[in-house]
């Protein structure tokens, strides 16, 4: 004797549906909240770097000409740093427009599935 064939409830598959679902999505949001954190916090740093390498610098015309080496070593830290951060930030947002990219397709396709 064969057992009959049966499926679960349309209410259990779409709870399924919903924590599968559910858990790519925070995943998602989870990610796009560390980058923008971090992103934010990295300008904030680079930003302050740039006020100190300005002040460095100066603000007469010709002071490069009599700058003392260990201020010229501290301005073109500086600038190593802002270059870092500078190229982390187009990184971060790289990741950032792609991950937008994925929530925009993912609630075009899931719309309703999600609680």
């Amino acid at each position: 004797m064969a057992l009959a064939f049966k499926v679960r409830s349309a209410e259990r598959d779409a709870q399924t549906d919903s924590e599968r679902l559910g858990a790519i999505s925070a995943a998602v949001d989870a990610a796009v909240a560390a980058i923008c954190k971090e992103r934010d916090a990295l300008r904030a740093r680079v930003d302050a770097a740039r006020d100190q390498a300005s002040f460095a610098t100066g603000t007469d015309y010709d002071e490069y000409l009599t700058r003392e080496a260990k201020d010229a070593a501290r301005i073109k830290s500086y600038e190593q740093q802002m270059t870092s951060g500078e190229q982390r930030t187009q990184e971060l947002e790289r990741q950032l427009a792609g991950l937008s990219a994925i929530q925009e397709v993912f609630g075009r396709h899931f719309a309703g599935k999600v609680r």
